[in-house]
């Protein structure tokens, strides 16, 4: 009862470390948890580096663990988050000082919110000959206009939801654009529609498959 009695007070003394070690080693341990809320969760990993290192995959609501990291200053880093996911709390990176072993809890509060807003990918593709070589003008209502070749692709992101008309300008008079100029496209929040463009130049200027 008297060693007991001196363990105590020589805990609060501070004269001897009375916490809890992992092992007997030099190095310590990092255990990072996430925790993801929202009306749009993240449902892919996220990835974690330390010190710029050693990526580490973890669950929407998962853990992992950093073993045998030297004693000091580390800078964990949770990033790979969804674009209507935000790290709420607390910083990413952030910084941990690691003791000889020791367990260091690192926790991340991850929010989602619903997505609102969404985008088009937007493919033309031009058949027969010969074709409009300077390619053409491209207007989405919403966004600026952009040059785009007669096979290409350009991507929009950040427009609101809703019905848009796509429009393919500067279109040479020997070529046509099938279905229709301009033609309504529909913005899904959170996605990226698919938008085919045909284009039918001189001779065998019927629609390309």
């Amino acid at each position: 009862m008297r060693g007991l009695r001196w363990l105590v007070l020589a805990c609060a003394a501070g004269s001897v470390a009375c916490g809890e070690p992992t092992d007997t080693t030099s190095n310590g341990r990092i255990r990072i948890g996430v925790t993801t809320s929202g009306a749009d969760p993240q449902t892919d990993e996220y990835l974690v580096t330390l010190d710029g290192a050693r990526p580490l995959s973890i669950a929407p609501n998962g853990s992992g663990v950093y073993d045998d990291v030297p004693e000091g200053t580390h800078v964990v880093h949770l990033f790979a988050l969804a674009d209507n996911c935000a790290v709420s709390g607390t910083t990413s990176p952030r910084s941990v000082n690691v003791r000889g072993g020791r367990v260091i809890e690192i926790d991340f509060t991850v929010v989602c919110r619903a997505p609102i807003t969404g985008g088009f990918r937007v493919v033309v593709t031009t058949a027969g000959s010969p074709t409009d070589e300077d390619g053409y003008q491209l207007s989405v209502a919403g966004a600026p206009l952009r040059h785009i070749g007669v096979n290409a692709e350009e991507t929009y992101q950040g427009l609101k939801p809703g019905l848009h008309l796509v429009t393919l300008k500067d279109v040479a008079d020997f070529c046509e654009v099938h279905g229709g100029n301009p033609q309504p496209y529909t913005v899904v929040p959170g996605k990226t529609v698919r938008v085919a463009i045909r284009v039918g130049c001189g001779v065998g200027s019927g629609p390309v498959d």
